[in-house]
């Protein structure tokens, strides 16, 4: 019978609280459209919009009750190409075929209190 006063006091003074956190991932913004990633914790989806401006996306996502917490970037190297298959090591321009794309992402991290 203690156990279940405990359990039933406890439960009663202890508010519920959860959270969401979205983020977007700006992958590439031109003149024309803004591509980019949301990953809501449970799937990530692939977006593209006609506006390419950040702030009216920024603003979209506080109007669905979403607050902007962070803004991060982070780097993103891609290595494409192939490896020479000989072994002359001495060859300086045996990986030359090989490019290296340096592309810095914008991350923006949103959260939604729930209570």
């Amino acid at each position: 019978m203690k156990v279940l006063f405990v359990v039933l006091f406890f439960s009663a003074t202890v508010q519920i609280y959860s959270q969401d956190w979205i983020i977007v991932d700006i992958l590439e913004q031109t003149k024309k459209e803004l591509v980019y990633k949301v990953d809501n914790g449970e799937e990530v989806k692939r977006e593209t919009v006609k506006n390419p401006s950040i702030v009216k996306l920024i603003k979209d996502y506080q109007a669905e009750g979403y607050q902007l917490k962070s803004v991060t970037q982070g780097v993103e190297l891609e290595l494409n190409g192939n490896l020479p298959l000989n072994n002359n090591w001495n060859n300086n321009f045996g990986v030359a075929n090989l490019n290296l794309f340096n592309n810095n992402r914008v991350m923006l991290w949103f959260e939604k209190r729930e209570n």
